[in-house]
């Protein structure tokens, strides 16, 4: 899919063009867990295919993105025609492919983007005509849009993440086999190089390892809680509340902050102190999580600021991270800045 870049913070127009990007890849980034035969299938909780609730963030952000420009320059843009059709009978009459849908969706979100990006604060505050009478339009439908997609994420996060449509051995191996393709990354590479060449960033493998286990220790916090946790007091606690061993650890400041705060704490730990740190914490998770009840596993939390979701929805995010970072590492083997032990040239 796209990858949109993050926008820059300061003004206006990008605060909206991030509120649209994080939403809409919390619709878009579930999506890679169906399988060809979900697409459309009629498996969301409002009857529609996951291929129709694309066509339909699709429809939408291009009709209101023409909407918004016609506004500004009624000369220049033609106002989008509104379909006669309802939203039901439009989603039921989608036969396009699903490699069509999701371009389109994905092109439709990153115009509204870079809309957002190319307005001044004086032309999302200003009032224009709107169908027959005078608005803050532009500014009424930068605020929407995000919460336009935000309604269908439930519906495609519910199911995506369902303790149903999963099970629980299912969810295991999945959470296992991303945690065995993190140890894939690394075979062959010396702790020299590990520790050495930058990978992300700054960050070698190591840094990039210590990250990873900083917020599996994370999930195993939430897991030995699970579902009794309550952010709202870790956050208002801080970083410092009880000797820095609660969720507050985790969940207090801004993402930069916070990722900076748990390397420092992690940044003495060996190679070998952070695949073992892992290992132990995969294990004791997935030991957790077998411990459950059904009730719990299905049970919805609030485990990350602005996240909410089941047992599911938690360690499928948590192996999403992981295949991230191990994608920088593969990247850089691929590229040749990691070279494993086997496959330097010997000399003859």
């Amino acid at each position: 899919m796209t990858q949109f870049p993050a926008a820059p913070a300061g003004e206006l127009g990008a605060e909206y063009a991030e509120k649209l990007r994080r939403s809409y890849l919390n619709f878009r980034w579930p999506l890679f867990l169906l399988e060809p035969d979900e697409y459309t299938r009629p498996c969301l909780e409002n009857g529609w295919t996951p291929l129709a609730s694309a066509a339909h963030v699709a429809y939408w952000d291009s009709f209101q993105l023409r909407r918004m420009q016609s506004a500004i320059d009624p000369d220049g843009v033609e106002p989008a025609p509104v379909s006669v059709a309802s939203n039901d009978e439009m989603a039921a009459g989608e036969n396009r492919s699903w490699d069509t849908v999701l371009t389109e969706a994905d092109e439709a979100r990153q115009a509204l983007i870079s809309f957002a990006l190319s307005l001044s604060d004086d032309q999302i505050e200003a009032e224009y005509e709107d169908r027959g009478g005078r608005s803050q339009i532009v500014k009424m439908l930068l605020e929407r849009m995000p919460e336009h997609v935000a309604e269908h994420a439930v519906d495609v996060h519910r199911y995506c993440f369902s303790t149903d449509r999963w099970g629980r051995e299912h969810l295991f191996r999945f959470y296992r086999r991303h945690f065995n393709n993190l140890l894939d990354s690394i075979t062959g590479l010396t702790e020299e190089s590990c520790t050495t060449v930058p990978v992300s960033g700054d960050w070698t493998v190591r840094d990039l390892l210590a990250h990873i286990l900083a917020w599996d220790e994370y999930v195993l916090e939430l897991v030995k809680r699970w579902p009794d946790i309550s952010l709202t007091d870790a956050l208002s606690e801080g970083p410092e509340a009880n000797g820095g061993d609660e969720l507050s650890e985790w969940a207090s400041g801004e993402v930069d902050t916070v990722n900076a705060r748990l390397q420092d704490a992690r940044a003495g730990l060996t190679m070998i102190e952070v695949l073992d740190g892992l290992a132990t914490c995969h294990r004791r998770i997935v030991n957790r999580c077998r411990r459950m009840s059904d009730e719990a596993m299905r049970t919805e939390v609030e485990y990350d600021e602005g996240e909410r979701g089941n047992v599911v929805n938690l360690l499928v995010s948590t192996s999403a991270h992981t295949a991230d970072h191990a994608a920088e590492i593969y990247a850089a083997r691929a590229e040749g800045r990691l070279v494993p032990v086997r496959l330097r040239t010997q000399p003859e």
